[in-house]
């Protein structure tokens, strides 16, 4: 049995990825320095206080105006506190900071729109109850369409089928469900059901042997759509804000679990979510299917030690509050703001037709913390007793991960190998 291998390996693997990681929130928001012009879309972004300032954000640096030159001296201003304020920030008083009486989280929440009142009593959104009754409609109609073949891919064991049409409803249910609700709640909530939902099911249906190369390719595009939609997937823009959080000792954030779980299952089942769910990696996957002479890679080790060089320039920059991250325009293209990121991103996806993820595989801090745990994955695409050793599959894989002894660790499981495997049962996703 290889469980002592792989366990303590893989523990030291993913110890080591989440002690880089360890998460709190973003000392400098990720989309904007100081007062969040784009509040709830943040991965990160959560306001317990409902004041519209992201919790995570410190006051010191919020750039909202301020009404100190209207305000009498002597005039007395209570106190601005919260209960339900994050643990590490400290209550606004003209005593204590010596500063104008009116702070900018108190002229910001004169103007917020707050959903919820503590004594409006518990009530789901009709967006919400709408969303559920789209996604078992969609479903019920994924599973009549895998089923049936009628759009080319028929899978026709009913267990990958349900795993199929959960996925697809998964991903297109919460895109629906988000457009009906809208700011009324936080867009990291779905990112996070989607980060781990949807892991789970793309590695069932792995597992099943029914993920085919049409189905891949399908995932990825529904996962790019999702990134447009609610511009809160798990991205490299968020990576510096982490690293300002694991410094500055707050508590944890939904989409920070998230990250961090998603990060334990790469442990578990690969990099599913890279390969099927991220936004930034599904773009990618898109432009390199297009047609054209592509620049191949062998030496893969270089794009790595160039990761792992980027990886430690932001580290440092974040350490200093400076998003290097927030350069590579990836905000901006899903946002679809015209502006300089715009296009240093767009000059990346042009770049991704003709090198296979140079994002993933040569800039994203997730990337390298993600291909850390996935060295040592317990399931992963094997080769079986049936392998004529024909190396089809190497010649298919962009990554150059498919030898017989390669590490798996930059495996996006696109599916490519498998389809271009001439024996069926040659190539399984096993333990």
């Amino acid at each position: 049995m290889e469980i002592p291998h792989w366990l303590k390996r893989g523990l030291a693997g993913i110890i080591g990825s989440a002690g880089l990681a360890y998460p709190v929130c973003a000392a400098i928001c990720p989309r904007g320095r100081g007062y969040c012009p784009y509040p709830g879309r943040c991965f990160l972004y959560t306001d317990v206080d409902t004041n519209a300032i992201c919790d995570y954000t410190p006051r010191s640096v919020t750039s909202a105006p301020t009404a100190s030159s209207t305000t009498p001296a002597a005039s007395p201003v209570p106190e601005v506190t919260s209960s339900l304020s994050t643990p590490g920030t400290s209550s606004l008083t003209p005593a204590a900071t010596g500063t104008s009486p009116v702070t900018p989280a108190a002229t910001v929440s004169s103007n917020a729109s707050v959903p919820f009142t503590p004594d409006a009593g518990f009530s789901l959104p009709d967006g919400l109850i709408m969303g559920a009754v789209v996604t078992i409609f969609l479903l019920l109609l994924f599973f009549f369409v895998f089923r049936s073949g009628i759009l080319g891919t028929r899978l026709q064991k009913p267990v990958p089928a349900l795993e199929a049409s959960a996925l697809f409803a998964l991903g297109i249910g919460e895109m629906v469900t988000y457009l009906l609700i809208g700011e009324e709640t936080l867009a990291s909530a779905f990112a996070v059901i989607y980060l781990l939902a949807g892991t789970l099911l793309a590695a069932g249906i792995w597992k099943s042997g029914a993920m085919s190369r049409k189905l891949a390719v399908a995932t990825v595009m529904m996962s790019a759509l999702f990134g447009f939609i609610l511009l809160a997937p798990l991205m490299p823009m968020e990576f510096p804000g982490i690293v300002s959080i694991a410094t500055s000792g707050q508590t944890l954030a939904p989409g920070i679990i998230g990250i961090l779980a998603g990060i334990g299952l790469v442990l578990l089942v690969g990099r599913t979510f890279c390969g099927h769910l991220c936004p930034v990696g599904s773009v990618q996957e898109l432009a390199w299917n297009v047609p054209g002479k592509k620049i191949d890679i062998r030496k893969t080790r270089y794009l790595e030690v160039f990761r792992a060089g980027v990886f430690v320039v932001t580290v440092i920059g974040a350490l200093w509050y400076v998003n290097l991250m927030e350069y590579t325009g990836i905000y901006d293209f899903f946002s679809l703001t015209l502006s300089t990121g715009l296009v240093v991103f767009l000059v990346l996806l042009l770049l991704s037709v003709f090198i296979y993820r140079p994002v993933c595989r040569g800039i994203c801090p997730f990337g390298l913390l993600f291909s850390i745990p996935a060295h040592f994955s317990l399931y992963r695409l094997r080769r079986t007793g049936a392998c004529i050793s024909c190396r089809k599959c190497e010649k298919a894989c962009p990554a150059h991960v498919a030898g017989k002894d390669s590490s798996k660790r930059e495996c996006y499981l696109c599916a490519r190998c498998t389809a271009a495997c001439p024996v069926p049962g040659a190539l399984e996703y096993k333990r």
